[in-house]
């Protein structure tokens, strides 16, 4: 269940980013993806194999976006 990592990591990125739109939306198959304006900051199946991102990671990537 990926719910409790999306849900922390939600969390960041409003704190960090208090105008934000965060939305956490069930997949499948092993999937978390993290997506800012239609890019893709993260996907484990990519990205990090079986690991999840640092919120750190993530809050890095969306200065760049």
């Amino acid at each position: 269940n990926y719910l409790p990592k999306a849900a922390g990591l939600a969390a960041a990125i409003e704190k960090a980013h208090p105008d934000a739109r965060v939305q956490t939306v069930p997949g499948g198959r092993g999937d978390f993806i993290v997506k800012a304006d239609g890019t893709v900051l993260w996907d484990k199946r990519k990205t990090g194999g079986d690991r999840f991102p640092e919120p750190r990671e993530i809050l890095s990537r969306l200065r760049s976006v």
